[in-house]
């Protein structure tokens, strides 16, 4: 009879492992953890890092360690301006700008004030 006592607690215990495995197997987003934030530094005349992969829902954070103003926009490969994804604005000195990439793909990106001397690229997955 003790032994019984003992066993159904166990079971029971198991039973509930076993349910939040299969839940975890089912909805992947819940077996991934919360969105992280990368951070990209930008100067005269760099990105660090200049290419980055990321997580769909994962933010970057672009931080200008420069000592003149930059901007960060999206653009095509070749280097037209698009600011769809990446609105520019001027960042002055310790300024940053957030943006969340919500959708997989290749994301090219540049300062327009110096849109030759700095690119990047973000590969979102």
């Amino acid at each position: 009879m003790r032994t019984r006592a003992l066993l159904i607690p166990l079971i029971a215990v198991t039973v509930a492992l076993g349910a939040d495995v299969a839940a975890a197997e089912h909805h992947p987003a819940t077996a991934r953890a919360a969105s992280a934030v990368h951070v990209v530094k930008f100067g005269e005349y760099y990105y660090r890092p200049a290419r980055l992969t990321i997580h769909a829902g994962d933010k970057v954070r672009f931080v200008n360690a420069g000592k003149i103003q930059h901007t960060v926009a999206d653009s095509t490969k070749g280097g037209t301006i698009r600011s769809k994804l990446i609105h520019p604005r001027p960042l002055s000195h310790g300024q940053s700008q957030t943006v969340t990439f919500t959708r997989k793909g290749t994301v090219y990106y540049l300062c327009t004030f110096h849109p030759t001397r700095m690119r990047g690229v973000i590969v979102v997955r």
